[in-house]
């Protein structure tokens, strides 16, 4: 009786487990419906709309080229303003000045040979040349071709007497690269009244710092070089040629030419003709006073102003003597040596000291003091 009783309870409970699970079934399979499959149909009818959407974009980059131009035109609008600011400024206005007036100076310059060629003949009331334009019309590369085409223009005269024969020995006191250096130097001068030779020489032991020579004629300006020879230490020797055929002063170490005017010197002649315008005409020597000659050196020539500081006494090897200083000043800015001269009256106006100073070498020096005269 017990087991018969317990078998009809058993089977409700399976019924009611399959009817469970039946609704489990039936809910899950509704749920993946909603879930599952809707959304998928819900994918499709989008990305069907996605494709039907291309057709627009192409209108969006046409409004663009539209919008960009306006930035464009603003950016050059602001570039323009920018100028018109800065030219009121007062700074802006005087720095033009100058090109403006270079460019006038310029212009005004290229009818000045025509000019200052009537100019080069002309001489103050010391009877000393223009140095300004005497300095124009014998520079430059076309001066041979001026000097044949045209004959000379006078040269600056002075009355002048050149010294008679001598030979000069010098006690010479120099410095080279800043270290002091000994020695002695020569100048042979020689002349039969129309003609000249000088020689030249200051030495050491060791090394010949400075060998010249020039040689030429007596005539109405004085001393007159037809050739001048120079041969410095270590550096090549040079000719200076003063022509008479064609009236053209030329130079073996460079290219330039100066018409032959009469009254040229080179370096080593000027120092006697200077003593020769002192025997013929003491009166150009007074304090103060310039004698103007044109100098023509290694590679080119020049005027050269000579100014006469005075007269001093000079302690020298041979004694003491009395003598005329003057002095020949290179323009500022120039590397050309400071030659100073002493001539002695009393003494037949001879060089009794010759000084040459020369800035390239941070003021090295070559001092010439007479110690004998041989007449």
């Amino acid at each position: 009786m017990t087991e018969v009783s317990r078998h009809p309870k058993r089977w409700p409970r399976a019924l009611a487990l399959v009817a469970l699970s039946l609704v489990l079934h039936l809910l899950l399979v509704d749920w993946g419906k909603r879930h599952l499959i809707a959304p998928a149909a819900r994918d499709d009818q989008q990305a069907i709309s996605v494709v039907l959407r291309p057709v627009p974009p192409p209108q969006q980059p046409v409004s663009l080229p539209v919008a960009k131009p306006p930035a464009a035109k603003a950016a050059p609008k602001k570039r323009a303003t920018a100028p018109r600011k800065a030219l009121p400024a007062p700074e802006s206005t005087d720095p033009p000045d100058e090109p403006i007036r270079e460019t006038v100076v310029a212009v005004s310059t290229q009818p000045a040979p025509e000019t200052a060629a009537p100019q080069s003949g002309t001489t103050d009331g010391a009877g000393t040349e223009d140095a300004g334009a005497s300095g124009q019309d014998r520079k430059g590369g076309n001066a041979q071709t001026q000097a044949e085409a045209a004959p000379p223009a006078a040269g600056t005269h002075y009355d002048t007497d050149p010294p008679p024969t001598a030979r000069l020995e010098y006690d010479v006191q120099a410095t080279y690269n800043q270290m002091p250096v000994h020695g002695s130097g020569t100048l042979d001068w020689k002349t039969d009244g129309k003609t000249y030779r000088l020689d030249g020489k200051a030495e050491d032991f060791l090394f010949t710092f400075l060998n010249f020579s020039s040689n030429g004629e007596i005539d109405a300006f004085g001393v007159s070089p037809e050739l001048y020879t120079e041969k410095r230490m270590r550096k090549s020797a040079t000719n200076t040629h003063f022509n008479r055929e064609r009236n053209v002063i030329s130079f073996s170490a460079s290219t330039e030419n100066y018409p032959r005017n009469g009254g040229e010197q080179d370096r080593a002649s000027l120092v006697w003709q200077l003593a020769a315008i002192g025997r013929g005409d003491a009166g150009k020597y007074q304090p103060g006073a310039v004698i103007d000659l044109f100098v023509a050196g290694a590679r080119d020539g020049e005027i050269w102003r000579i100014q006469v500081l005075g007269e001093e006494d000079v302690k020298l090897p041979i004694g003491e003597l009395r003598a005329w200083h003057v002095v020949r000043m290179p323009k500022p800015g120039s590397y050309d040596q400071r030659i100073d001269i002493w001539l002695a009256p009393l003494h037949g106006w001879y060089p009794v000291r010759l000084r040459y100073t020369d800035p390239r070498q941070n003021g090295d020096y070559l001092d010439m003091l007479l110690e004998k005269l041989k007449q």
